[in-house]
């Protein structure tokens, strides 16, 4: 008689699906530093996606119809690009 592929009576000593839960305190902070870690990460690429879409650009400003609009964009626009940069500690104030 052959030995079926589904033997149900010879199971592996170390169980294979607790395998990738945490054996000590440690690596228990581990995979939770990990997860925090990628969770911040994955929110400040939201926030930073939502800021480039918000932003006025040459290329919504030409979408608009409206020519008071699309002239209060432009505006918006040059007014952002033409900000001075911020001033560091470093920066002697003239």
């Amino acid at each position: 008689m052959g030995r079926s592929e589904l033997d149900f009576e010879n199971t592996v000593a170390d169980d294979q699906r607790d395998i990738t839960l945490p054996k000590s305190a440690e690596e228990r902070m581990d995979q939770f530093g990990v997860r925090t870690a990628l969770f911040v990460l994955a929110v400040a690429f939201f926030i930073a996606a939502m800021w480039l879409i918000s932003s006025p650009s040459f290329e919504k400003c030409s979408a608009l119809e409206n020519v008071t609009e699309r002239n209060a964009c432009f505006d918006t626009l040059r007014n952002e690009l033409l900000k001075p940069p911020a001033k560091g500690p470093d920066i002697p104030k003239s």
